[in-house]
């Protein structure tokens, strides 16, 4: 039994080094370090108000970032590793890029006019500030779908230093920012950071370029539709982080348990970051076997046992140091966040396994299932959060999330394997 576990491990790391899993990893890693280093020292310079300015300035651009993109994002990465050749990626990628430039103009203008209306209710500082920094939008949404052209051709140690220097670029902005100018120069030193990294990323992309004089091999409707569905399933995503913490909030009615719970759920993202980085590796080789059913279906059942293995392998040894380094990191008050985190870590391993067929039912173009899967996860995840935090606490919240993983994972197998099995049968 032992030598089978090593030969696991041994087949599992070799499938992370191969496919570019380490370089995108270690990106992630030191991208989180950038931010929370950012964060800390935001902190100190520019005190409790400052950083409430930059936290509704950052709230906003993340929401105008995910609608100006229009989910192209999502269809270049698709599309354009399922491309026959360069020129055909490179099509997909222009078609994205020029669409989604001309949407994020559109959505900057349009929170230009939020901010000046009297629907603005949130920081009066932060909206006098909005009309200028929404402007970056444009150069942010075309480094996201560059970054996402890179991804889709195998680039991957080229997107890992991408993202790197990009979030590096917006760090120096916004601390020197900070220490010279205060609030006003963090703005300004946001700016000007986003709009390098935004250009780093479209300069890499070039670097790919492929002439072609070709009809498009992909329809601009087709696009918009995939990229349609992918943004909805984004946006449920990015709405069910917060009405879980809405949840928590509304119900246990303390905010230091909110807080603990914030903690935990933040930690706990960094045991998916090896997860993160393999699936992306592996997104475009998933993309060329769609047409191949059987071989693809093979294929995520052997990556599922390689992401459950490193999740549970870098839960165990975060839920074993939680309760020593949390009094030791962030206060003895923080200390609490280690039940939680231990049933969130549970949570990720086992969502991990259904990690591999729901990429692989993007990779093969079923995105509308995608989003139902979501939903399903969604409804779960406040169905128990209503039913188990009113007696359990923060505890509940976690279980609830941890539940409706688990539930996810079950449900993204079993339709995958279901689709897979259409699709062979129609052939």
């Amino acid at each position: 039994m032992e030598r089978i576990e090593s030969s696991l491990w041994r087949r599992a790391v070799l499938a992370f080094s191969r496919t570019g899993a380490s370089d995108l990893s270690a990106s992630m890693v030191l991208v989180l370090g950038l931010g929370f280093a950012q964060n800390l020292l935001l902190a100190r310079v520019l005190g409790p108000a400052g950083m409430g300015h930059m936290a509704v300035i950052y709230s906003v651009m993340g929401i105008a970032s995910l609608l100006g993109t229009a989910g192209l994002t999502s269809s270049i990465l698709r599309y354009g590793a399922a491309a026959p050749g360069d020129a055909s990626a490179w099509q997909v990628y222009r078609t994205g890029a020029r669409v989604s430039g001309g949407v994020s103009i559109a959505v900057a203008g349009l929170v230009i006019a939020f901010s000046r209306s009297r629907l603005w209710v949130f920081d009066p500082d932060a909206g006098a500030w909005m009309a200028f920094v929404v402007w970056t939008l444009p150069v942010q949404a075309l480094g996201a779908c560059s970054v996402h052209f890179l991804q889709a051709r195998g680039a991957m140690r080229e997107k890992a230093l991408v993202d790197f220097f990009a979030r590096l670029a917006t760090v120096i902005g916004v601390v020197s920012g900070a220490v010279a100018r205060g609030y006003e120069g963090a703005v300004v030193g946001y700016m000007a950071g986003s709009i390098v990294g935004g250009l780093l990323a479209i300069w890499r992309a070039l670097t790919l370029r492929a002439p072609t004089h070709e009809p498009a091999w992909i329809s601009t409707r087709e696009l918009l539709r995939f990229g349609a569905w992918g943004l909805l399933t984004n946006a449920l995503g990015l709405g069910l982080v917060t009405a879980d913490l809405f949840c928590v909030s509304a119900l246990v009615k303390d905010a230091a348990q909110t807080g603990i719970y914030s903690l935990a759920g933040q930690i706990q993202q960094v045991v998916g970051i090896p997860t993160r980085a393999y699936l992306d590796a592996r997104f475009p080789e998933m993309t060329r076997l769609s047409e191949d059913p059987g071989a693809l279906q093979r294929l995520w059942h052997r990556m599922r046992w390689h992401l459950a293995g490193v999740s549970a392998i870098g839960g165990l040894a975060l839920g074993v140091v939680a309760p020593f380094a949390l009094p030791i990191v962030f206060g003895h008050a923080f200390a609490a966040s280690a039940l939680p985190l231990s049933i969130l870590l549970l949570g990720q391993v086992a969502r991990s396994i259904g990690d591999a067929p729901g990429r692989s039912m993007f990779a093969a173009g079923w995105v509308v299932a995608n989003f139902w899967l979501s939903l399903f996860s969604a409804i779960v995840t406040i169905a128990a959060n209503l039913l188990l935090i009113p007696h359990f606490g923060i505890a509940g919240a976690a279980l609830g999330t941890a539940l409706a993983n688990a539930m996810w994972a079950a449900a993204a197998t079993l339709v995958c394997n279901h689709l897979h099995g259409t699709k062979r049968a129609a052939r």
